[in-house]
């Protein structure tokens, strides 16, 4: 089980690759059994997640910027040489065909995408602790009522 102690840690963020419907669902659980503590953890999860959304963010924008990078290099390299086949400068087809085909290129995009996974992934669990907060709240305030009706 994922808590407040292994977050950011090796298991947290293998769970976050692997599974990370699971790993959000355990993020986001609610413990009624001590609910005290999960009371208490809340604000710490719910800051901690929000700062590595925020930290993933800034990862994409990287990720997207070296890919950009990468592709241009593509370019270039692909520009330098005529069609093998015509002698001729290659076309624009042709020339964004190697582009997209260059292996820097595609593992520059694979990296994007797990940056950009790992953002959705963070996104939607800091949204579900929003979530989650509300119902603490609701949660506690039943817990009162009941304890003052008995």
């Amino acid at each position: 089980m994922i808590g407040i102690d292994t977050l950011g840690s090796p298991a947290f963020w293998d769970l976050l690759k692997g599974s990370p419907e699971r790993l959000a669902q355990e993020i986001c659980s609610i413990d009624l059994v001590d609910m005290d503590l999960t009371l208490q953890q809340h604000p710490a999860l719910r800051g901690w997640v929000n700062a590595a959304f925020e930290t993933s963010k800034i990862a994409e924008e990287r990720s997207k910027w070296i890919l950009n990078k990468t592709k241009a290099q593509a370019f270039i390299t692909a520009k330098e040489a005529n069609d093998p086949a015509t002698g001729k400068p290659k076309n624009i087809a042709t020339l964004e065909a190697e582009v997209e085909l260059n292996s820097d290129v595609i593992n520059a995009f694979e990296e994007y995408l797990t940056q950009a996974r790992t953002r959705a992934v963070l996104r939607a669990m800091a949204d579900a602790l929003g979530d989650r907060k509300d119902m603490l709240i609701q949660i506690a305030a039943k817990q009162r009522q009941e304890a003052s009706d008995h």
